[in-house]
């Protein structure tokens, strides 16, 4: 009885304190976190599958590399038998998302509009809490121009992030991939400040290069909801918990292609320009979200970032793509890294002095038992 009691005192204080703490549930029932991705918008699956050039392979489909996940994808289910992943819908549904374990939405460079009961089942999915959604943009070029205003207004109405793409373009007459400046070169380099950093440049090989063909320009707004002025992202300007990931190099110009004009940069600027970007949303008594905001998309489009070489440029593409899914797929599983985690933050919510004390009160429990 005696040893019971001290096995039952230590188990009660260990657990209050956060020992034994509550696996996280699987995201899928494949214990693998689900990752759905939009061709339902006019995207298209290039980079899922290999990417090739005249017959050659390039670079493995990412389906093939990152079978850490289970991939699903939103769409007609032509392409069931081309990718060899499931439909989960041909709109995308709250019910999609929820019942199939999404833990990551991609938005690849979407075409048409989203319906507005598409944007509502987005928004409540997020508001779960311990979700990634990826929204990728464009430049101005050509039909880019609509791509840029879908996302915008996807965003205007998710009214949860103040990252948007502005409404311009990023060239780059000498880092970039076969001489044309369109063919942008860019480089996985997070801010110093960002949480979990090391993630972000694990394994990189090529100086973290990644390809950005003709991409957009991220920029930032005052309020979520899209209202109040529009702001350049940058180390000095940015809205609480937002990050930059990759950037273009110094050597990068702001271009407009086609009206209107952009509403944070203007034609003509130089220097390094934030391509891809995050904001980590706190969900009230939840764990946080990611939102990232990309000028370019890792999967689709004309040449997808996800690519490891492209006009004889080395890439570290997949890798650097690789990593965006780990590091915000951490950051919404365990929050962010904090010696006392706020409601929402995920982890321990045991302060140190607390624990402190209740491990000292181990060795009395065990005393008065003598």
């Amino acid at each position: 009885m005696k040893k019971v009691s001290i096995l039952l005192a230590a188990v009660v204080l260990l657990s209050v304190f956060g020992v034994f703490a509550t696996p996280m549930a699987s995201a899928a029932s494949t214990g693998k976190p689900v990752i759905a991705v939009d061709l339902a918008h006019g995207e298209n699956p290039k980079g899922l599958t290999p990417v090739t050039y005249k017959n050659k392979t390039l670079t493995d489909g990412m389906l093939d590399v990152l079978t850490q996940y289970t991939f699903v994808y939103i769409g007609e289910t032509q392409y069931e038998d081309e990718l060899g992943i499931k439909s989960i819908g041909t709109k995308i549904t709250y019910e999609a998302l929820h019942n199939n374990n999404v833990t990551m939405l991609v938005l690849g460079q979407p075409t048409s509009p989203f319906l507005p009961d598409e944007i509502k089942a987005i928004r409540k999915w997020l508001l779960e809490g311990g979700h990634v959604l990826w929204i990728a943009g464009d430049s101005d070029y050509g039909n880019g121009v609509k791509t840029q205003q879908f996302v915008d207004s996807l965003l205007d109405q998710l009214n949860l992030t103040n990252l948007r793409v502005d409404l311009c373009s990023v060239e780059d007459a000498v880092s970039n991939a076969g001489g044309k400046s369109y063919r942008v070169v860019a480089y996985d380099d997070p801010w110093k400040d960002t949480p979990y950093r090391s993630i972000l440049v694990e394994n990189l090989k090529h100086d973290g290069k990644i390809l950005a063909h003709g991409p957009g320009v991220v920029a930032w707004v005052d309020n979520p909801d899209g209202s109040g002025a529009w702001h350049q992202l940058n180390e000095t300007s940015k809205p609480k918990e937002t990050y930059v990931i990759v950037h273009s190099s110094n050597s990068s110009d702001i271009t407009e292609n086609n009206p209107p004009a952009g509403k944070a940069y203007s034609a003509g600027e130089t220097g390094q320009f934030p391509i891809v970007a995050a904001q980590i949303i706190n969900i009230p008594n939840k764990k946080p979200d990611v939102i990232i905001v990309s000028g370019e998309t890792p999967i689709g489009g004309y040449e997808p970032m996800w690519t490891s070489q492209y006009y004889g440029v080395q890439l570290d593409g997949p890798q650097v793509i690789s990593n965006i899914f780990k590091w915000s797929l951490t950051i919404s599983s365990k929050g962010l890294p904090t010696t006392t985690t706020s409601s929402g933050g995920g982890g321990s919510s045991i302060c140190g002095p607390a624990l402190i004390v209740g491990l000292a009160a181990i060795p009395l429990l065990l005393r008065r038992r003598k």
